[in-house]
């Protein structure tokens, strides 16, 4: 597709007139001449100022040597498009050095400095002005060679060029800076020739930083390393290949004649637009496409990576004639509004389209872009070829792993989409983007289910982490609450110091169904508690005693899902008031209220972290009734009740996948009753004073409520409490009056879909003073 620029004619003719009525040493007035085959030097100062049509500030002939450092070169006239003025002009085989230096043409034909027939020249730290409307910097010709340090070179005209490269001549640049900075100008021309540029800038921002556009044949070379290109890249008869290592580049590349238009870059970055290239290489390089681009083969090499420009709205195509991603390659990045997706004019998304071969493997990045999430298919069932969303279509030869999703799957709000590959044949020809008829492959982006049993569309694998989080961390309290209940001083008059450690695991089995987001799990606890007595008051035949308690933990969750492995670990700190009322006639009544604050973190094996340090805030508040019967002098029994009522508040979290999880305030009943059953023996040791085995059996209903998620805008059910049996097995082991050691062991059984069953077990010591 040919690209039309204003004044690219006029460019073009004025290039044309400075190559073909090239003067000679002769045909010029000269205010300054530096003889055939002789050498001289202008000192600091020096001012040579040249006036009129076709004249020359300053010209050596062939031959001949000029060095300057410190001077200027003026020319104040006019010109016209075949008598230029010059600044300076180097013959055949002449020499020109200029340090420290300043050129300057005012004329709108004029040329700052010209060296040609295998002429040299060598400029640093110069500055090069030319402001009129078809000026032209330095003009390289005929074999030449130039080299250019810390050179400015600046032309103000719309038809101007900066430097120009022609006639198989060679430049090099270090801190070069050539700018052409009125619109349509051009500030490296090259025809055929080289051009090595070090650390320098091309700046044009509304014309051409590079081009080609010129008449010759051959191909032009452009070698960049180090430095900044601002403006476009063009191409015209002659060739251009553009080599550039470390090297940013801001601007379109665009083919407007039969020259091919090459471009490899390493270590560099590519912004803008590609049309008609005929070849593209990275090498450790981004590409960032600002609109829709073809180029004829694409290569990316080892960290090479293309980016779709997200900075202005819609969607871009990238056509390709063949693809080959080598190993290492970091692929390709396209947005999508992941959505539904289905017929074409339903799609919304970046895409690319090769109408060749593509070989090798492409990571595949996929950013969301508005898209809120979906089922691909209305009926629950799996994606055909003609659901979701096309990314990539391949029309000749592929894979079906050619392009591999990064990360497994890309995650909008709670529901996970990945790539589908449909084989030619497979492919739907209504979906078809790319050239040609009959069977392509087509890669597109579709929801799936979780598992095979199920006909729900699977959730990001983290999201089932969360719907048991509530359900968990319920379950840890519970058995920290647990722990504050006294062991061996309920009938004691005088304070304590306890210290025991808890711990246990459990499975969780939902009441809900697969396809009602029903997740199953499994969880591990440990905790560590330190309680102590405040204040005991002993009032006749009652005694009350109250104290507080801290304690540490940790909570491992592992749910069981369909949609992907994760897990979960809270870190639980908490504090608990507690007190107790008992009689020596039997009765006993306790209680405790506690705060724990848990700091939460997910992962999944495909993301890692995904969601660190979320907070949440847990109380729990329990009474308990139980009345002492001892039908005989070793035995002893206790039935009793109690009411556990918990609440937990979740600070809103954002997981690494853009989700946000709002946990809310749920909170949970539990009623329970039982009796404990214990036998009390007194041996004639010195040191085991008293020992009593004894066995606990309670029921217990929950109920929750305030339990569903809200997962980006979407609520989900969570895990949800049941009935449970417990049954604990233990022993008490007093030595000496002071000291108390109990462990014991708890096997909780489910009661029915909805709970939770496992095992659990105490251990701890106490001291009384």
């Amino acid at each position: 597709m040919a690209t039309n620029t204003p004044g690219r004619g006029a460019i073009a003719i004025a290039i044309v007139s400075a190559l073909t009525a090239t003067p000679t040493s002769w045909s010029r007035p000269a205010q300054y001449v530096v003889q055939r085959g002789t050498a001289d030097f202008l000192s600091p100062g020096d001012v040579v100022r040249a006036s009129g049509p076709g004249t020359m500030a300053t010209r050596v002939e062939t031959r001949a040597t000029l060095d300057a450092e410190g001077a200027r070169f003026v020319n104040d006239g006019a010109g016209t498009r075949n008598a230029r003025a010059y600044g300076v002009f180097v013959n055949d085989g002449g020499s020109l050095s200029l340090a420290g230096s300043q050129v300057g043409v005012s004329g709108p034909w004029g040329i700052g400095i010209q060296v040609q027939g295998k002429a040299t020249l060598d400029l640093g730290d110069t500055l090069v002005e030319v402001p009129g409307e078809a000026g032209i910097g330095v003009l390289v010709h005929r074999g030449s060679l130039a080299s250019l340090d810390d050179v400015r070179i600046v032309t103000h005209g719309r038809h101007g060029v900066g430097l120009f490269v022609a006639g198989g001549s060679q430049v090099t640049a270090e801190g070069a800076h050539i700018a052409a900075a009125a619109t349509g100008a051009t500030a490296l021309g090259v025809n055929h020739g080289e051009a090595r540029l070090r650390g320098s800038t091309l700046e044009a921002p509304g014309g051409n930083a590079v081009s080609t556009r010129f008449q010759g044949d051959g191909t032009a070379r452009v070698r960049l390393d180090d430095s900044t290109v601002l403006g476009r890249i063009e191409s015209g008869t002659p060739g251009l290949s553009i080599h550039a290592r470390g090297t940013r580049i801001d601007g379109d590349a665009v083919r407007t004649g039969k020259g091919e238009l090459e471009m490899r870059l390493a270590n560099g970055a590519w912004r803008g637009r590609g049309s008609r290239l005929t070849s593209l290489h990275l090498d450790h390089s981004v590409w960032t496409v600002t609109g829709d681009s073809d180029v004829g083969s694409v290569r990316l090499a080892a960290g090479g990576r293309i980016d779709v420009d997200r900075a202005q709205a819609g969607f871009r195509s990238v056509r390709v004639g063949s693809w080959h991603a080598d190993p290492d390659a970091s692929g390709i990045v396209l947005g999508a509004r992941l959505d539904a997706g289905g017929s074409l004019r339903r799609q919304a998304t970046d895409r690319l389209l090769v109408s060749g071969d593509a070989t090798g493997l492409t990571p595949l990045h996929v950013a969301n872009v508005g898209g809120g999430g979906a089922a691909t298919t209305e009926r629950g069932g799996p994606s055909g070829p003609g659901d979701g969303i096309s990314v990539v279509q391949v029309a000749g030869a592929s894979m079906s792993d050619a392009f591999q999703l990064a990360g497994d799957y890309v995650a909008v709000g709670p529901w996970q989409y990945r790539l589908q590959a449909y084989e030619p044949g497979r492919s739907d020809p209504d979906q078809r983007l790319v050239a040609g008829e009959g069977g392509y492959w087509d890669f597109r982006l579709q929801s799936t289910r979780a598992g095979e049993a199920t006909s729900r569309t699977a959730l990001v694998p983290q999201v089932p982490a969360y719907l048991v989080l509530a359900h968990a961390l319920f379950g840890y309290g519970r058995g920290a609450i647990d722990a504050l209940r006294p062991v061996g001083v309920s009938f004691s008059r005088g304070p304590a110091v306890r210290v025991l450690a808890f711990g246990g695991d459990a499975g969780y089995r939902s009441s809900l169904s697969r396809a009602s987001y029903g997740i199953d799990y499994r969880r591990s606890d440990r905790g560590l508690q330190v309680a102590g007595d405040v204040l005991v008051q002993a009032i006749g035949d009652t005694t009350l005693r109250t104290g507080v308690a801290l304690s540490v933990g940790s909570a491992r969750i592992s749910p069981r899902a369909d949609d992907g492995d994760s897990a979960a670990r809270a870190t639980a700190h908490g504090i608990a008031w507690h007190a107790s009322w008992t009689t020596q006639s039997g009765w006993a009544v306790t209680s405790a209220y506690g705060v724990t604050r848990y700091r939460i973190d997910v992962r999944t094996p495909t993301r890692g972290e995904v969601l660190p340090r979320l907070r949440a805030k847990g109380s729990e508040a329990t009474v308990s009734a139980a009345f002492r019967w001892r039908p005989s002098a070793r035995l002893l029994v206790e039935p009793g009740v109690s009411v556990l009522w918990q609440r937990l508040r979740f600070a809103r979290g954002r997981d690494g996948d853009g989700i946000d999880v709002v946990g809310g305030s749920p909170r949970r009943t539990t009623l329970r009753g039982g009796a404990k059953a214990s036998l009390v023996f007194q041996p004639e040791g010195r040191r085991l004073y008293a020992w009593s085995p004894y066995i606990d059996l309670r029921y217990a209903v929950a109920r929750d409520s305030g339990t569903s998620l809200q997962v980006s805008g979407e609520r989900l059910p969570s895990a949800r409490a049941g009935r449970s049996i417990d049954v604990a097995a233990g022993a008490t082991f007093e030595f000496g009056t002071r000291w108390t050691v109990c462990v014991d062991t708890t096997a909780r059984l489910a009661r029915g879909r909805g709970s939770e069953s496992g095992r659990g077990a105490r251990a701890g010591a106490v001291w009384s003073f």
